[in-house]
């Protein structure tokens, strides 16, 4: 028999839940199954489709210092195309070398989103890899050059 304080502490329809000493939360799915058990049973096979795979806290750290290091590329690579001299006689041969210089200012943000992106599905450390690799060959040298 339920004495008054154990009504305080139920839900109409809490009948089905379990009362074998496992928590209240623990509720039946559809299967009759408890959730304990069968998130217990996915865990061993590694089937769990609900749980999320996140990344972790070091992954967006790092993840996080190569966007600024991105960004800084693109503001270097911006003063140069704002302060670059050069002007070239043949108006085709300028205007081909003025659009290299604004490609070179997107191109640090597009390897980023393109790594990011493409590479969703990847591993974090093929990721890294690829972002430490644009790192190196997206260096603004003209500005370093300059600035030296």
């Amino acid at each position: 028999m339920s004495t008054h304080e154990d009504d305080a502490l139920s839900w109409a329809g809490d009948e089905d839940r379990l009362v074998t000493g496992a928590p209240q939360s623990a509720k039946r799915d559809a299967r009759g199954a408890s959730s304990v058990n069968s998130s217990t049973k996915e865990a061993a096979d590694g089937t769990d489709d609900n749980v999320q795979t996140g990344l972790s806290s070091i992954a967006l750290v790092g993840f996080g210092i190569f966007g600024g290091i991105y960004l800084l590329y693109s503001v270097a690579w911006l003063i140069t195309a704002l302060r670059n001299p050069t002007q070239i006689a043949d108006p085709l041969g300028n205007g081909m070398f003025v659009l290299g210089l604004w490609l070179a200012v997107a191109a640090p943000s597009l390897w980023f989103a393109a790594v990011l992106y493409l590479g969703s599905h990847s591993s974090v450390s093929k990721r890294m890899v690829f972002l430490l690799l644009g790192a190196f060959v997206l260096i603004p040298w003209p500005y370093l050059a300059w600035a030296g």
